[in-house]
């Protein structure tokens, strides 16, 4: 019998802590996704530090009302419950308008991720990137959707 891969997928910061604020939509969605066991979320060390900058900015802050342990907890959790990459092997440098963004393609090449799950038009306008699909929020719960329906 041949196991079937889970679903991997590489989020990017902003849908992440927009999934924090959010108790429906699909950003709401995308996070009960992950932590319900829906699918794998790949991150690497450079995704983690920007998570953990963005949940520490003073507006953020003061919209979620965080303590720096409840910080430390969410980092704590992902680093528990994602495919966390470490060796951080592959660099691209396929988004020039916006480099940073290029941690996320390098994430989910080196996690083997089948999706990049993002808001972002840098990395929406790819679509494709070496065979990974670059999908907004909406379409990806959809999908997410679609194949628990199908089971």
């Amino acid at each position: 019998m041949i196991k079937k891969q889970r679903i991997r997928a590489v989020l990017d910061t902003n849908l992440f802590v927009s999934g924090l604020f959010s108790s429906y939509g699909s950003v709401a969605t995308l996070q009960h996704l992950w932590l319900s066991g829906a699918f794998d979320l790949a991150v690497s060390g450079e995704i983690l530090q920007e998570i953990e900058e963005t949940l520490q900015k003073p507006h953020i802050h003061k919209q979620l009302h965080l303590k720096p342990k409840e910080v430390d907890g969410i980092i704590e959790l992902i680093r528990e419950k994602a495919f966390v990459v470490t060796k951080d092997r592959y660099k691209t440098d396929r988004i020039t308008d916006d480099p940073d963004d290029n941690k996320f393609l390098g994430c989910a090449l080196e996690a083997k991720a089948y999706y990049v799950v993002s808001g972002d038009n840098h990395l929406l306008s790819l679509k494709h990137f070496h065979g990974i699909q670059i999908v907004d929020a909406k379409a990806f719960v959809e999908e997410m959707e679609r194949k628990a329906s199908l089971k």
